[in-house]
């Protein structure tokens, strides 16, 4: 009875703050958000300029970061809490933008169990009363708190503790530091879980959902990472399926309901060699993966890993996931994100449109009375696409994702092939990068997909790269 009355007050709580949150923060006016499209930033490592940051961050139209104020730089002497200023320098910022800010509570302090994960009665207490001050600190500036990094991994901690944590552990933790920092604030939206995609297939966080996760949260994250799979398992596409089944397991631990799903870490590197992915390729792989995620109601968003490219090494993955370079300039993606953000974050999912052919991807959207079609390849390869109108006198804006839009008129006459001409079709060549039409789409349909037999077809899967499982 405990267990699902806690269950209850808990989700309640989480829409309590949803509204709330929809209403507006104390950092100023925020837009309503069906889904929240977001990037990762390392701030409280000191990377990056705050403020020039925080105003790429948001002309990419992005709504929320996620970043971290970990617990040995709070707690420098043992029992002394004390928040450092460049913490509550870019939490202050970044709300004050009208920026959603996504704070992990994370890693170990020198002072309990010689540096390791807190495991021991007296380090769990102080892992409690460091989230507690946080949580308090913040206040209605930070409405999500994730717990830990990737506990399944031994990121974060120095040797001889760099190797992976149990579920039981992390159950330890969370059973205990969840009902303090509820208590502290009911409003907040706790996130466990935030394991690797490797985790969550060697049974990591089902374990955790075994042991009672869903009690001591308000929802589940992953890092859902497939860049080092061979095609075409790397694809967004697959990473989509995935995850579906993922959240099917999810609920199974939750009477088949569904239980609000973030993705907390996901992105295509665009370095060098194994692994990496052009930046081409892998700015039309954000466009797909966030369309992708629209399907599903309980998918809450996804923080792009990362928003600045950590260095310069260009055979270095850690070095190549972000959205700009260390000095901000735009990759393609910025400009591919910049364009999809308010879509994504904001519009209605109205379906897919299949066709015979399962590769040809067509997702509908509609926001303040407009539509849009996201029509991409799910195996990159092009093909060309024949639509047809009941409104010809209607023409069709027609734009790559990330680049202007044109207009095209109906009519259509195919005379390579030495085919008719149609007054009300007109064709369209797709490849990986989605084409994103509008705006008044009523009695469109799709009469013909074919495949281009091309150069670029056949070397498509070439370029897409290839190499074993992803553990980050």
């Amino acid at each position: 009875m405990f267990r699902s009355c806690f269950r209850y007050f808990a989700r309640w709580y989480l829409a309590l703050g949803c509204s709330l949150l929809a209403m507006g923060s104390a950092g100023g006016e925020e837009p309503s958000a069906r889904f929240w499209v977001g990037a990762c930033t390392h701030f409280c490592q000191g990377k990056g300029l705050v403020e020039q940051n925080l105003e790429s961050i948001r002309q990419a139209g992005i709504t929320s970061i996620r970043d971290e104020v970990v617990w040995s730089a709070i707690e420098r002497e043992q029992g002394r809490l004390e928040m450092p200023e460049r913490f509550d320098t870019y939490v202050r910022q970044a709300a004050a933008a009208g920026l959603d800010v996504l704070l992990i509570l994370n890693y170990a302090n020198r002072f309990y169990d010689e540096g390791d994960r807190p495991r021991s009665p007296e380090a769990i207490e102080g892992f409690c009363r460091y989230a507690e001050y946080v949580v308090e600190y913040f206040g209605a500036d930070v409405r999500r708190y994730e717990i830990w990094n990737e506990w399944d991994i031994g990121i974060g901690l120095p040797e001889p503790h760099r190797r992976g944590g149990s579920p039981k552990d992390y159950m330890r933790l969370l059973r205990a530091v969840y009902p303090r920092i509820k208590a502290a604030d009911p409003e907040i939206t706790v996130l466990a879980g935030a394991s690797t995609s490797g985790g969550v297939k060697r049974g990591w966080l089902e374990e955790i959902l075994q042991r009672g996760a869903l009690d001591y949260s308000d929802a589940i994250s992953i890092h859902s990472y497939n860049y080092n799979d061979p095609f075409p398992h790397r694809t967004p596409e697959a990473c989509s399926a995935w995850m579906t089944e993922v959240r099917a397991m999810i609920r199974s631990y939750n009477d088949g309901q569904e239980v609000p799903f973030y993705v907390t870490e996901m992105g295509w590197p665009t370095h060098d060699g194994r692994g990496g992915t052009c930046p081409q390729l892998s700015a039309s792989y954000l466009a797909r993966l966030y369309l992708l995620a629209r399907q599903s109601p309980a998918f809450q968003g996804i923080w792009w890993y990362d928003f600045q490219d950590d260095g310069w090494d260009p055979e270095y993955n850690e070095h190549n996931f972000g959205l700009v370079r260390p000095d901000l300039t735009p990759k393609p993606a910025y400009h591919v994100l910049a364009d999809l953000a308010a879509w994504v974050s904001q519009a209605e999912f109205c379906g897919r449109l299949t066709t015979e052919d399962d590769q040809l991807w067509l997702l509908k959207f509609r926001m303040e009375g407009e539509d849009m079609w996201a029509v991409w390849s799910g195996d990159d390869r092009e093909r060309q696409v024949t639509l047809q109108s009941t409104r010809p006198e209607q023409p069709l804006t027609v734009r790559q994702a990330g680049h202007a839009a044109r207009t095209q008129s109906w009519g259509f006459r195919d005379w390579a092939r030495r085919q008719p001409f149609y007054e009300d079709r007109l064709s369209l060549v797709v490849g990986h990068r989605p084409l994103l039409l509008g705006s008044d789409l009523s009695g469109l349909s799709v009469v013909q997909v074919s495949l281009i037999s091309s150069a670029s077809n056949r070397s498509a899967s070439a370029s897409s790269g290839s190499g074993g499982i992803a553990t980050k």
